[in-house]
């Protein structure tokens, strides 16, 4: 090399030590016209364009420079670096293995080879480069903290700890060491030791964005949501573009129950990085918050068009499928998940709804064992048990419920509390894991800012309404009248309807009784919940409870200042936006308040009204119904998760002991009917005694009571609106009355009714009472004509006295908080 070239050189490298890069590469490319092989100078020429974090340039000078002198071991270390800078990792690797076989390799060819190694996902195979590295030089903090990364990745924390505390003893400056700790503290589930790393690392370096990322996860975990969104919010005015601050912000949003601004954030993080999925799987769930199940469909395909093998992602596509009522597409996304990820119990439970809603009962269930047997979640099996009882299918159901009563006791997830209703479980028990459910449930949802409560002294009482039943349904059986008799002089009536627009005659009835009748059907919570507290309500009551499609999500908004459950759910809500219970002195007596997370207020004789005018068909002769034209018939048309076996086993015993009687049952599904023929069999009774009602329209079902002799009750969760449906049809009842809301109804009602001498307190009593009716027929006589005079003369069917009662709770609890708040 001339004297000149190697001065040139000499005065790159003093451009490079002193941070002129620009300088160094016009000398290079000098040199380079009059010698483009020069090794020496195409390698500085790399380095020069690494200098300016060109790894793109640098890459082709440093492969010239290598094929001038292969075993050019700087080039090849660089041209390594120039790789891992542009993400090829496997070309790095390639290269810098070639730089660690020449002699004297320093450190940082094994570091960076290590580095190149353990991005391709093959951390224990990075351990030796990276070994070799730290044994080479142990005063580099880089090479601790790449081993102590490896070493973690590959679940030896202890070591990857060492790592860390070595890096820090010899680089007592650099933020990583703590940093990393912080990680590790993380992972180990410490979240205070996590905070002191995180908050040690940012007094190093306080513009540290990953430590600021984390340690606002930390905060958040813990609940502090102010202090990690301040501190989020601080780190994007740093990296503004930075697409993990803005989706960590988010989701500390959500969790507040801030949805909508969660929604606004998420969508300003994919405004910087259209690619970055999370965020379109936290606007996903940000719609399934509030409601907007079709929007969340299409952010969870983008989720997954971004990550194929996201399960979470591809479950909850399967949920909302459902939710939207694409019954196809929620079957086949449920069943990919199922096929793929047998262990992932929330598409299981998709999946055997699909199959309900579709009348595939045994299907439904079929796909319950399996989801718990490959799971074993509680949440499955409290699921499997309720459509074991739908089926019938007692001895099944017992191994369930064995398996499910310790869990009563524990924090586990067992499903909708309504489930329980029909289960052995006392009122405490209910109460206990209804609140631990509901705070799971609401946890994550905020109420909307108050209303002013000052209200004008002439203004009417505004009520509302919240069902899903505001259509051809029992709720509505029972409310009609209450909707027309309320006193519009002193009360305006809002409907607030989330269900079908069946466009029926009572759909049209409930329309016409309501001054506002208004469908939110279609609107999501938050505005479904908003649209509630704009018309400034006096009382909100929810008719719905824990039941089937209920979204007593609106109400955990606190759209109303005074909200109470009534009629749709017999039980506790166990929720703390619930202000009001409505029952009676029979269903939760005095002594029995301390099971209910609601105030208590009573109707002076029964919770449930009735409606007067409801139409009774004509009814046709016995053996148009496929009855026998003689005997003494016992009916009883609740739904088949009811029926007990202990209590069946009652019936069957009435039908032995009174000869050529008859068991008249509903056909709730082919399943059940063919457990329940099974079990008449195994009692010793001809199945040809136990009769099936299929469902009819309303009115003829009705007429059906006036060919039978006695209504059975069915415990622990008794008749509700069928005991009133017999009643007023003219057909006597028993009730069997026990401890739970759904347990004592039936006594409220034929008490009500002025016939508390048919309540009975155990099976005993009640099969006696059942048997002494059957074979009297002058006891029946007797007792039936007091149930036809009922219709007209008990508290029971009196609906304009039950309207002025119901009238009188609302003006006492509007009374009571105006006192409250002075």
């Amino acid at each position: 090399m001339s004297s000149s070239l190697s001065r040139h050189l000499q005065q790159a490298e003093k451009h490079l030590h002193q941070g002129d890069a620009i300088a160094a590469q016009a000398v290079c490319e000098q040199v380079l016209r009059k010698a483009p092989r020069n090794p020496d100078a195409l390698f500085l020429l790399g380095i020069a364009h690494l200098s300016q974090n060109r790894p793109a340039e640098a890459a082709p000078a440093l492969e010239r420079a290598i094929a001038a002198d292969p075993r050019h071991g700087a080039a090849l270390e660089h041209l390594g670096l120039a790789h891992l800078m542009l993400g090829r990792y496997a070309a790095a690797e390639q290269v810098l293995q070639r730089a660690a076989a020449l002699p004297r390799a320093p450190a940082s060819v094994f570091m960076r080879l290590g580095i190149a190694i353990l991005e391709q996902n093959r951390a224990d195979q990075a351990l030796p480069a990276l070994r070799r590295a730290v044994s080479l030089d142990a005063t580099d903090p880089d090479g601790h903290i790449n081993l102590g990364r490896a070493l973690a990745l590959t679940d030896d924390a202890s070591g990857a700890a060492d790592c860390f505390q070595a890096a820090m003893r010899v680089a007592r400056q650099r933020p990583e060491p703590a940093f990393n700790l912080g990680v590790l503290a993380m992972q180990a589930g410490d979240p205070s030791q996590a905070q002191r790393w995180f908050e040690r690392a940012l007094a190093q370096a306080p513009a540290y964005i990953d430590a600021m990322l984390n340690l606002a996860i930390v905060l958040q975990r813990q609940s502090e949501f102010a202090r990690a969104s301040a501190l989020l919010e601080q780190a994007m005015t740093l990296d503004p573009r930075n697409p993990a601050l803005s989706n960590e912000l988010a989701r500390t949003l959500a969790l507040q129950g801030r949805h909508e601004a969660a929604y606004a954030m998420y969508r300003r993080t994919l405004e910087s990085d259209a690619s970055f999925a999370p965020a379109y799987e936290g606007l996903a769930a940000a719609c399934l918050a509030t409601g907007r199940a079709q929007e969340a469909v299409a952010h969870l395909r983008s989720t997954l068009e971004l990550e194929p093998h996201n399960v979470p992602a591809a479950a909850a596509l399967a949920s909302a499928l459902f939710e939207i009522g694409d019954l196809d597409g929620a079957r086949a996304q449920a069943e990919s998940v199922v096929q793929s990820n047998p262990e992932h119990a929330m598409s299981h439970a998709t999946l055997a709804n699909v199959l309900l809603v579709r009348g595939e009962l045994e299907g439904a269930i079929a796909s319950l064992e399996q989801g718990y047997a490959k799971t074993q979640a509680s949440t499955l099996l409290g699921m499997l048990a309720y459509q074991l009882r739908q089926a019938c299918d007692w001895e099944k159901w017992a191994a369930a419920w064995h398996k499910m009563t310790p869990l009563l006791e524990s924090e586990a997830p067992l499903g909708s509390p309504f489930w329980l209703l029909c289960e052995p479980t006392t009122a405490a028990q209910q109460l206990a894991y209804t609140r631990r459910w509901a705070a799971a449930r609401f946890a994550g949802i905020a109420a909307l800012p108050a209303r002013p409560s000052i209200r004008e002294p002439d203004r009417r009482i505004r009520i509302g309404y919240l069902s899903s039943d505001l259509h051809d349904h029992a709720t509505a059986y029972l409310m009609a009248e209450v909707f027309e008799h309320h006193d519009r002089t002193r009360f305006e009536v809002f409907a607030y309807s989330y269900g079908p627009d069946d466009q029926s005659a009572m759909r049209q009835r409930l329309r016409d009784a309501c001054e506002h009748f208004i469908d939110i059907a279609r609107a999501p919570d938050d505005v479904a919940a908003a649209r509630i507290r704009d018309d400034a309500l006096d009382v909100l009551v929810d008719l719905k409870g824990y039941t089937l499609g209920d979204r007593v999500t609106i109400l955990a908004r606190r759209p109303c200042a005074i909200q109470t459950s009534w009629l749709g759910y017999p039980g506790s809500t166990g929720a703390s936006f619930m202000d009001y219970l409505i029952a009676d002195p029979v269903v939760v007596p005095e002594a029995a308040e301390q099971h209910y997370s609601e105030s208590v207020v009573r109707l002076p004789h029964c919770y449930q009204p009735n409606d007067r005018a409801r139409a009774v068909a004509e009814p046709h002769a016995r053996e148009a119904y496929g009855l026998p034209s003689s005997g003494f018939v016992f009916v009883c048309f609740n739904q088949t998760y009811k029926i007990t076996p202990d209590v069946f086993a009652a019936w069957m015993r009435l039908l032995d002991a009174v000869p050529e009687s008859a068991l008249w049952l509903l056909d709730g599904n082919e399943v059940a009917k063919r457990n329940l023929l099974d079990a008449a069999r195994e009692h010793g009774m001809d199945e040809h005694r136990v009769i099936f009602a299929p469902r009819l329209p309303n009115a003829e079902h009705l007429a059906r009571y006036r060919v039978a002799d006695l209504a059975l009750d069915t415990f622990p969760y008794t008749s509700h609106t069928t005991m009133s449906d017999a009643l007023w049809c003219g057909c006597p009842g028993i009730a069997l009355c026990g401890e739970t809301f759904a347990a004592r109804v039936s006594a409220s009602l034929l008490t009500a009714a002025g016939l508390p001498d048919l309540v009975t307190h155990s099976l005993a009593q009640y099969e006696s009472v059942a048997l002494q009716l059957a074979r009297s027929p002058q006891a029946h006589q007797e007792v039936r004509s007091r149930v036809v005079d009922a219709r007209d003369h008990s508290a029971l069917f009196d609906s304009t006295r039950f309207t002025r009662d119901l009238e009188t709770l609302y003006m006492q609890m509007l009374a009571l908080r105006q006192t409250v708040e002075g």
